[in-house]
């Protein structure tokens, strides 16, 4: 009897075992990695709430994340509690208007229209640009500013709501719907925050 032997046979077995290991430390790295940016994200967590309980940057925390602000109950009813005081109540409403001021997508969504951005606007019958249009004819009618325009707001805030809050923070690389969501979070989450506080 005779058996053939592949000659290459341990060259194989050793390549497998360097790819076996290659992975493995790969793994563990990235293992690594994943650990220290949860320890971070708890860490940033547990220095928010614990800011928030202090009564300290109230404001830049609200305004960094607006969803969180608008969803933890717990700073909205110390910014409430704040609000007596008038300088912080000023500097709050300023905040809040330079924030919705400073959003600016597709060609309606911003303190001013711009039609040279796209080609077609509202934006590729976008639904949030096409919201914001309705938002700035209404606006335009009444002859008011975009960020004081309360009574333009029920039709806006309605397809608002429409759109539920996203547990996206952050994206290497964004679809234009996943702009679209954040853009809509943060509209969404402002209006509700003025509510609540007025």
């Amino acid at each position: 009897m005779v058996y053939l032997v592949n000659p290459s046979f341990r060259e194989d077995e050793k390549i497998k075992e360097i790819e076996r290991k290659e992975h493995q430390k790969l793994t563990l790295k990235i293992e690594k990695v994943c650990a220290s940016q949860d320890k971070e994200i708890k860490e940033f967590e547990e220095n928010r709430k614990n800011k928030i309980n202090n009564n300290e940057d109230l404001i830049k925390i609200c305004f960094d994340d607006t969803v969180f602000c608008d969803e933890y109950q717990i700073l909205i009813e110390k910014i409430k509690t704040e609000t007596k005081n008038i300088k912080f109540r000023k500097e709050f409403e300023e905040e809040w208007n330079n924030t919705f001021s400073n959003i600016n997508y597709g060609c309606y969504c911003r303190n001013k229209p711009n039609l040279t951005i796209y080609n077609t606007c509202p934006i590729y019958e976008d639904p949030l640009d096409n919201a914001c249009k309705l938002r700035q004819d209404c606006i335009s009618s009444k002859n008011l500013a975009w960020n004081e325009s309360l009574e333009c707001n029920s039709d806006f805030s309605a397809f608002l709501d429409t759109i539920p809050y996203s547990n996206m923070k952050k994206f290497d690389s964004m679809t234009n719907e996943e702009i679209m969501l954040m853009t809509a979070n943060k509209y969404k989450a402002l209006l509700n925050i003025y509510n609540k506080l007025n």
